[in-house]
C-alpha cells in the first residue's frame, strides 16, 4: 500500500531541512576555526610579548655591563697612564742612583780635546779654534751651573748664532764624554725648564746619552736645524720618539727646520706626541714636505686623537688639499689655536676652512697670514664669523674664534658677548634702513595682526635691552627713533 500524501509531505519536508542543516554547517565550522585561530594567535602574541619584555631585559643588563665595562676601561686606560708616569720616574730615580755612585765629589772629568784633533778631521784653524773649542767650552759651563743649581735651562747646544757662519756644527765621537757629561748634570737636576739645541748633527750615539736624561726632567724641548746623518736617520727617530713619549714632565715641543724624511718618521713623531698626555704646546714648522711627506694627515691625526691641546703651530708645512683637515676641524676638537700661516692656502682652502668654523666652538685663533688666499677666500671666512643675512644665521655664526685676517671677533670679549655685539650691530643696520619691520616679518612669520606686532616688538625690544646691557656705550649709541 502507497505511503499516504501526507506522509510523502512530511518525508519532504524533513528532508529539506536536514539538507538545510547540512549546508548551514561550514559556516559554524568557520565561526568555530576562526575564533580558534584568533585563540592562538592571540597566544602567540602573549607569548612573543613575554620573549621582547625578556629581550629588554637582557638588553638593559648587557647595556649596564656595556657601561660598568666602558667604565672600567677608562678607569684601566688612567692606571696605565698612571703606571707609565711611574715606570718613567723610577727609571730616571736609578739613572740618578748610577750617577750618584760614580763618587759624592764630582768633578768634571771628560778630557780635553786638542785643537790638533780637529785639524787632523780636516777643518781649518777657524773651526777648530772658534766653534769646537768653544762648543766645549759652552757645555763645560752649562754642567758646572747645573751641577750647582744655578741653570733652569741648558743653551751650551744651542749654535743659532753659527747660522750662516757654517753650515752646522759636526758630530765627532771626542764629543761623546762631554755630552755625558752634560747628561748626568740633566739627570742629577731637580729638573730642567728648557733645552734648546740649534745648528748641530746629532747620531742616535749622542741621542742615546741624552734623551734619557731628559725624561721626567725637562719640560720644555726646542730643537732646530737638526741634520740627522741618512744612514742613523731611522735609528734617531726611534730614540727621539721613545724619548718623548716616556718624558711625562713634557708640556711643549718645539721642531722647526727639521725635515723629516718620510711618512713613517712622521706618524713616529705624531703617535709619540698624541701618546704623551702632558704636552700642550706642539710647534711643528717647516718640517714637512708634500711632496713626500704628508703634513695635511699628520695635522689631522693630532687634531682628531682626542686629546686637548694649547697650541697646533703647522707653519710653513706646504699644506694643500686640506679636505681631511678641514673635516677634523669640523668635528670641534679640544683645541685652543690653530697656526697654519705660510701653507700656500688658497680660496678653496679658504671655503673649507669657512665651513669648518661653522660647526666649530672651542677653536679660539686661527693664524692664515701668508698664504695665496685672495680677498674673496677671507670674505667667504668672514661671513661664518658674521652672517647678516637673517637673525637665524647671524645666531648660527662662529662666535669664538679670532681669525688673524678677519676683524669680525673682536678681542678682549665672550663669545656670547661678541653675538650680542653682531646682533645689536645688525639691528641698527635695519633700523637706519627702515626694514627691520619687513626682516622680522619674513623671519618671525605670522599675520600683520595687534597680537603678532605685539610679540615682534616684544622680541625685538628684549634683544635690543639684553645687547644694550652686553655692549659698552662707547661702542655704539642705540637708535633714537
Amino acid at each position: 500500500m502507497e505511503p499516504s500524501r501526507c506522509s510523502q509531505g512530511d518525508e519532504a519536508k524533513k528532508r529539506k531541512l536536514e539538507a538545510s542543516n547540512s549546508e548551514e554547517s561550514p559556516f559554524a565550522s568557520d565561526d568555530m576555526d576562526l575564533k580558534a585561530l584568533l585563540d592562538q594567535h592571540s597566544q602567540q602574541m602573549q607569548r612573543m610579548q613575554s620573549q621582547i619584555d625578556g629581550l629588554v631585559a637582557t638588553n638593559g643588563a648587557l647595556q649596564a655591563r656595556l657601561d660598568q665595562a666602558e667604565s672600567q676601561a677608562k678607569e684601566v686606560n688612567e692606571l696605565r697612564g698612571k703606571c707609565d708616569v711611574l715606570e718613567s720616574r723610577c727609571d730616571s730615580l736609578e739613572r740618578s742612583i748610577q750617577v750618584l755612585r760614580k763618587g759624592v765629589f764630582w768633578s768634571y772629568s771628560a778630557p780635553d780635546i786638542p785643537r790638533s784633533h780637529w785639524i787632523e778631521q780636516g777643518h781649518n784653524e777657524e773651526y777648530a779654534a772658534r766653534f769646537m773649542e768653544g762648543c766645549v767650552e759652552r757645555i763645560k759651563e752649562d754642567v758646572e751651573d747645573i751641577r750647582n743649581g744655578e741653570e733652569d735651562r741648558c743653551s751650551c747646544l744651542d749654535y743659532c748664532h753659527l747660522a750662516g757662519q757654517m753650515a752646522v756644527v759636526l758630530h765627532d765621537d771626542a764629543l761623546l764624554p762631554h755630552f755625558k757629561e752634560l747628561a748626568d748634570a740633566i739627570q742629577l737636576s731637580s729638573g730642567i725648564q728648557r733645552i734648546n739645541i740649534d745648528n748641530v748633527e746629532l747620531r742616535s750615539s749622542v741621542l742615546g746619552i741624552l734623551c734619557p736624561s731628559m725624561e721626567g726632567k725637562v719640560t720644555e724641548i726646542d730643537m732646530r736645524h737638526i741634520q740627522f746623518p741618512g744612514p742613523d736617520v731611522v735609528k734617531c727617530y726611534e730614540i727621539i720618539a721613545a724619548s718623548i713619549r716616556r718624558n711625562h714632565a713634557l708640556k711643549r715641543l718645539t721642531w722647526i727646520d727639521n725635515r723629516i724624511p718620510s711618512d713613517e718618521q712622521a706618524d713616529l713623531l705624531i703617535k709619540s706626541i698624541i701618546d704623551n698626555r702632558a704636552i700642550k704646546h706642539i710647534r711643528l714648522q717647516n718640517s714637512f714636505n708634500q711632496s713626500g711627506v704628508n703634513g695635511c694627515r699628520a695635522l689631522a691625526a693630532l687634531m682628531t686623537c682626542g686629546r686637548p691641546f694649547d697650541l697646533l703651530n703647522f707653519r710653513g708645512n706646504g699644506l694643500s688639499g686640506i679636505d681631511d683637515l678641514a673635516a677634523a676641524l669640523a668635528t670641534n676638537p679640544q683645541l685652543k689655536e690653530l697656526v697654519m700661516s705660510g701653507n700656500e692656502l688658497n680660496d678653496r682652502d679658504a671655503e673649507l676652512i669657512s665651513e669648518a668654523l661653522k660647526q666649530n666652538t672651542n677653536l679660539q685663533r686661527l693664524h692664515l697670514n701668508l698664504n695665496s688666499i685672495t680677498s674673496a677666500g677671507f670674505e667667504n671666512i668672514r661671513t661664518a664669523i658674521y652672517d647678516p643675512s637673517s637673525l637665524n644665521a647671524m645666531e648660527s655664526c662662529n662666535h669664538t674664534c679670532l681669525v688673524d685676517c678677519v676683524k669680525e671677533n673682536e678681542h678682549r670679549m665672550t663669545p656670547r658677548q661678541r653675538r650680542n655685539r653682531k646682533l645689536y650691530k645688525l639691528l641698527s643696520t635695519r633700523h637706519l634702513g627702515g626694514s627691520n619691520a619687513r626682516h622680522l616679518n619674513a623671519e618671525l612669520g605670522g599675520r600683520n595682526t595687534p597680537s603678532s606686532l605685539c610679540r615682534r616688538f616684544f622680541i625685538v625690544s628684549n634683544a635690543i635691552q639684553a645687547i644694550k646691557r652686553q655692549i659698552r656705550p662707547r661702542h655704539f649709541q642705540l637708535p633714537t627713533n
